[in-house]
C-alpha cells in the first residue's frame, strides 16, 4: 500500500492534476499491485511558504515526491516506476531538480485497524507472492 506526498507549488489546473495523479497511480500500482490501495496526497504551497537553501520565495520551487512503500518490490519495477513518476511530474510542472524519496517499510511497522500487518498470515503470504525481489545481487545492478 503506497502512501505518497507530492510537495509542489500552486498553479496547475484541476484537469492537469487529475492527469498527473492517474499517471502516478498507474506507475505505483504497476510496481506495488497488492493490495490495490494507493494514496497520493498533493500538498501545494505558495512560493513564499517554501524555503530553499534558507531563502523564502526563491525561484523556481523544486518539487519533492515522498513515498512510503512495502519492502520487497523488484528493483527493475522500482526503476520503471521512478522514471514514470518523474516524467509525469516534470510534464505537469516543468520545474528543475525534482527529487523522489522512497521509504520502504516492513510489515511489522504498519498497522491496519490496530493490528500489525505482520500478524496477518494471509497478508504476509500474499505480499511475498507478489513482491518477489530476485535477490540482493539484482539490487546492485546498474539501471
Amino acid at each position: 500500500m503506497p502512501i505518497t506526498y507530492l510537495d509542489v507549488p500552486k498553479g496547475i489546473r484541476s484537469e492537469d492534476k487529475s492527469k498527473l495523479v492517474k499517471a502516478i497511480y498507474a506507475a505505483l500500482h504497476e510496481a506495488y499491485p497488492y493490495p490495490d490501495d494507493v494514496r497520493i496526497f498533493l500538498r501545494e504551497w505558495w512560493p513564499d511558504s517554501v524555503s530553499q537553501d534558507g531563502q523564502l520565495g526563491s525561484e523556481p520551487v523544486r518539487p519533492v515526491f515522498m513515498m512510503h512503500v512495502p519492502e520487497g518490490a523488484n528493483i527493475d519495477a522500482k526503476r520503471q516506476m521512478l522514471r514514470k513518476i518523474n516524467d509525469a511530474i516534470v510534464a505537469a510542472y516543468r520545474l528543475p531538480k525534482f527529487m523522489i524519496f522512497m521509504q520502504e517499510y516492513p510489515l511489522d511497522r504498519v498497522a491496519l485497524d490496530g493490528g500489525l500487518h505482520s500478524d496477518n498470515r494471509a497478508r504476509v503470504e500474499a505480499q511475498k507472492e507478489v513482491y518477489r525481489d530476485e535477490g540482493a545481487e539484482q539490487n546492485e545492478r546498474a539501471g
